[in-house]
């Protein structure tokens, strides 16, 4: 059972989710993804329109995921690094 999955427990914040990704917790991305998801629907509507949207939080999302997995990306800020990559998967 994860470690996030602990009934009553306050939830994780972003930098313990991302030490736990960096360790291999899927489980734990998940969990950024649903709290981010959204903000990044957001501003792909935004700069990419409605169509393109989902595609472009998806591959945002895989591109961060890998960056995390090597052991690189944000220690803190996910929703902004998360953002940023939404901008230059766009360009």
């Amino acid at each position: 059972m994860s470690q996030f999955l602990v009934p009553g427990a306050a939830a994780p914040s972003d930098p313990e989710l991302i030490s736990a990704v960096r360790s291999g917790n899927g489980y734990a991305y998940g969990v950024l993804f649903e709290r981010h998801r959204r903000a990044a629907l957001t501003l792909a509507r935004q700069i990419a329109g409605p169509s393109d949207a989902d595609d472009l939080v998806s591959d945002a999302f895989i591109k961060v995921l890998r960056v995390l997995s090597g052991g690189g990306g944000p220690d803190v800020a996910f929703r902004a690094y998360l953002l940023t990559a939404v901008r230059r998967l766009h360009i």
